[in-house]
């Protein structure tokens, strides 16, 4: 936060998110009486746009919308038009196009309450179903031709806490608690998995530089407050490194895409493939680096947005997930929250 003027700072984000959210003042308070528990619900599913922004990105950021390059930017529900269905010979085709689809429709919520004093934490817990889909066919100068599809059903189950604390003791709940911190979030099937990510780091170039490693997502804070926040916060078009360690007894590197820069209820889409730059110990035991970096950008449809909320996310599947048509989709995701300002 000392990187840039404070009050510009202040400014800017207080400008920007105003234009995007709804004062407390007026939330509509349930008829009825309303336990603490049910008022702590309520603001994170529904009230809070910093909570609701970084929780609906988590949700865009990993969904493709079904089939995409190794690497892309698009926007959702938009075909390329440089692919063709069509049949080649069997021993000729590779995977060309990967790529999940969420079942929006059917990803289940739960908000577990633990309250201590003055002090609550709210567990987001999702289950998120969905689609892996591989195409399998040939890639030729001016056109990707899919002669078959292979389909592979999943549950994520995916994690993140938000802190709250009392600010009064009034008859209103919705009027005594106040969000102050949010954890990163913490995404994976279950059962299936041969990895698991042992860090993420984030640096930058500028002066002084950011640079922090998180190891444990689910018990890493990132204060909402923005006079005291230690959540990264970047200008536009600055230059992040990403970098990630994950250890594996698979023998074959998985794929580590990196996501960012998108927003929740956003339809912009895109991914990168981070590259191995590191790999140690052998056979059941492995360690390995991925290193990519990105520009941090504002949304291109709003001119006017000066700021806005993101996660970058690490994404690890394994290799079998996209080049064996047999496996089960295996992933784990980490997301950092992050703000953008202009």
């Amino acid at each position: 936060m000392k990187r840039l003027p404070l009050l510009m700072m202040l400014i800017l984000i207080s400008l920007a998110l105003g234009m995007v959210s709804c004062s407390k003042d007026n939330t509509i308070t349930q008829v009825g009486h309303v336990t603490d528990e049910q008022a702590l619900k309520t603001q994170v599913a529904q009230n809070d746009t910093a909570i609701t922004q970084f929780s609906g990105s988590d949700e865009v950021s990993i969904d493709d919308d079904g089939m995409k390059n190794p690497e892309y930017e698009a926007t959702a529900g938009i075909m390329a038009d440089d692919v063709k269905l069509g049949k080649v010979s069997a021993d000729s085709i590779y995977p060309v196009r990967w790529g999940r689809h969420l079942d929006w429709r059917h990803i289940v919520r739960d908000f577990h309450v633990v309250i201590d004093g003055d002090t609550a934490w709210v567990t987001i817990t999702k289950s998120i179903p969905g689609d892996f889909r591989v195409g399998w066919g040939i890639r030729r100068p001016d056109t990707t031709i899919v002669d078959t599809v292979i389909h592979k059903p999943f549950t994520e189950v995916v994690k993140r806490i938000v802190r709250f604390k009392r600010v009064a003791h009034t008859d209103d709940p919705f009027k005594n608690w106040q969000p102050v911190a949010i954890t990163m979030v913490d995404g994976k099937t279950e059962n299936v998995n041969k990895f698991t990510i042992v860090s993420l780091e984030l640096s930058d170039s500028q002066n002084p530089p950011f640079d922090a490693t998180y190891t444990d997502p689910l018990n890493t804070w990132f204060a909402l407050s923005l006079r005291h926040t230690t959540m990264p916060v970047f200008p536009v078009d600055d230059t992040v490194k990403v970098r990630v360690i994950i250890t594996s007894s698979d023998s074959s590197a998985e794929i580590m895409h990196l996501r960012h820069g998108i927003g929740a209820g956003r339809l912009e889409r895109r991914r990168s493939l981070m590259h191995l730059v590191s790999t140690t110990g052998g056979p059941g035991n492995y360690t390995r680096i991925y290193e990519r970096s990105f520009r941090t950008r504002l949304p291109n449809w709003k001119w006017a947005v000066l700021a806005a909320r993101f996660n970058v996310v690490v994404d690890v599947i394994s290799r079998g997930s996209v080049y064996d048509m047999a496996a089960p989709f295996s992933n784990e995701f980490w997301g950092a929250p992050y703000i953008v300002i202009r």
